[in-house]
């Protein structure tokens, strides 16, 4: 017997398909539909709905792909039985573990006559010097927000945010220093300071980022040589920190004659973001780049630096990579000095916005899910690891609690990476939410 089962209507700015397939997945969620229930022949819904059967058809196929629904020749439609949510180990991997942006379609277009321009200069490829200066202008463009500009000469190009990074702490801390950071970290810092033999400390967080009195506290125990922040976005948990939090950072470090390592790989995605550590404290090396907002074969960051801080960060980047790859360099420069990168990120932003809203309305209040960040974080304290193993299990692919620790007993959840495709980002959602416990 078919269920009389009656979705939504399908209004909204998103595909049609994908509203009715959302619908199926938050009415199984809700117990509306059970395990076992027969859907409405794909002819019948379409009319009641006033949609192509296609529509329909694809909607239908969509929720089996996220385990949801099963079909049987000749039967029709089924709600999936639990045991049957269980992906084979051939279905395809969901990848919603890394955070690179797709880097096709409107990046494509913008990138394209760049790349002919420069393969009709038969001076390009040995331009390196001659373009400099407006590299670093591109760079300081880039960097600029909420007042604070630096200038195009405190401003270096790197080959991406890690080069960047990993020439900071090789900077500004020997084997064995002491560099703070919070208990989840950038794997890059994680990274970065192993291959250093840099010790990295860990300090407590609240709603507004990490604790200042902890980091003071810290530093009256510890001989530190730099403080590591990620204020904007914050990878893994997206949190930004309010200016005052910021302020008060910026005065523990001066306090304590502290070099501040700041990153900002996804800042442009956050237009109105507060100003950065750098903007009150002098002895800041700033990080960023066009990598994780616009494509991963764009790898270019820029880096701000005091005039005292210039030739040890210099010497470092070169040691680690010699400088960035020109050509890259020029492509970068051309999209932010035509204001092109700046309207592809705020078209992300958007995109990256509704993605979020999805996963909180899903996966209610245990995710961290907040505006433009290209990543939800998933709260799961005890359960971490079972539920990371499971998803795994059923071909969803996520990063763990394991990838961000900076120390044991580090807070547990799992990071969900929004950049994947559309279909991929809500598959591995609705997967996601039958899997958390209740």
């Amino acid at each position: 017997m078919v269920t009389i089962w009656e979705p939504p209507g399908l209004s909204g700015g998103k595909p049609h398909y994908l509203t009715l397939a959302d619908a199926i997945g938050a009415d199984i969620a809700a117990g509306r539909l059970r395990p076992g229930d027969r859907l409405p022949p794909q002819r019948e819904l379409a009319r009641r709905l006033g949609v192509a059967i296609a529509t329909v058809g694809r909607a239908y196929h969509v929720a089996a792909r996220r385990g949801l629904l099963t079909g049987e020749v000749g039967r029709g439609t089924f709600v999936a039985p639990v045991p049957a949510l269980a992906v084979p180990a051939a279905a395809p991997v969901l990848d919603v573990a890394a955070v690179h942006p797709p880097g096709h379609g409107p990046v494509h277009r913008a990138v394209a006559p760049i790349l002919h321009r420069i393969a009709a200069d038969p001076e390009a490829v040995g331009a390196e010097e001659a373009n400099a200066v407006r590299h670093r202008i591109a760079g300081a463009r880039w960097l600029t927000h909420a007042g604070w500009r630096p200038d195009p000469d405190t401003v270096e190009v790197t080959a991406g945010g890690q080069h960047g990074l990993a020439a900071a702490l090789a900077a500004v801390a020997e084997p064995r220093h002491v560099v703070v950071t919070t208990e989840l970290a950038n794997p890059g810092l994680l990274a970065a300071a192993r291959l250093l033999r840099v010790e990295l400390a860990t300090v407590p967080s609240d709603a507004a980022g990490p604790r200042p009195d902890a980091v003071d506290r810290l530093c009256a125990r510890r001989r530190v040589a730099a403080l590591h922040l990620h204020p904007t976005l914050h990878n893994p948990t997206g949190l930004t920190m309010p200016a005052e939090r910021r302020r008060e950072l910026a005065a523990v470090a001066a306090a304590h004659d502290l070099t501040v390592i700041e990153e900002d790989p996804f800042g442009a995605l956050l237009p109105d973001r507060p100003p950065p550590v750098a903007a009150w404290h002098a002895r800041t090396v700033h990080l960023s780049g066009i990598t994780k907002t616009l494509a991963p074969g764009l790898r270019i960051g820029y880096r701000y630096a005091p005039p005292s801080l210039a030739e040890p960060l210099r010497a470092a980047a070169q040691a680690l990579a010699w400088s960035p790859a020109p050509l890259v360099a020029e492509v970068a420069t051309e999209l932010v000095l035509s204001g092109a990168a700046h309207q592809l990120a705020a078209a992300r932003a958007a995109q990256l916005a509704g993605r979020a809203a999805f996963a909180r309305e899903l996966l209610g209040g245990r995710v961290s899910a907040p505006g433009p960040a290209p990543f939800a974080w998933v709260r799961l304290d005890h359960d971490a690891e079972a539920v990371t193993a499971a998803a795994r299990r059923r071909g969803v692919a996520v990063a763990g609690t394991d990838e961000f620790a900076a120390r044991r007993g580090a807070p547990r959840g799992l990071r969900v990476s929004l950049s994947a495709d559309e279909d991929t980002v809500r598959t591995a959602l609705h997967a996601l939410a039958r899997l958390l416990p209740g």
